[in-house]
């Protein structure tokens, strides 16, 4: 499961979700329709079924809002926004060195 890293502080109004990464100092703002995907994924636990609630109302290719929905994920995902709970984390080694 998806979830916002600890570093990660946001709430959502009502024209979008801003996203406050405090490692970086950097702020994300997310539009509605991104909102939908953030809510979907801190609340609801996924993504199942969103791609559909997005496209049917507007017409639009329920398989290509599922593309866009997955490529937004994977640039949270990858930035460090997103983490996934179901992997261990990582562990970083350290190295003390003597001389």
């Amino acid at each position: 499961m998806l979830s916002p890293a600890p570093h990660i502080h946001h709430a959502t109004g009502a024209h979008g979700t801003a996203v406050l990464d405090v490692r970086r100092g950097a702020w994300l703002m997310l539009d509605q329709d991104a909102s939908k995907i953030w809510h979907a994924l801190t609340v609801r636990g996924g993504t199942a079924s969103l791609a559909d609630e997005l496209a049917v109302p507007t017409g639009q290719d329920p398989q290509a809002i599922e593309d866009e929905i997955a490529q937004f994920v994977d640039g949270l995902t990858a930035s460090g926004v997103l983490i996934d709970t179901n992997q261990p984390p990582q562990q970083t080694q350290h190295r003390w060195w003597r001389r």
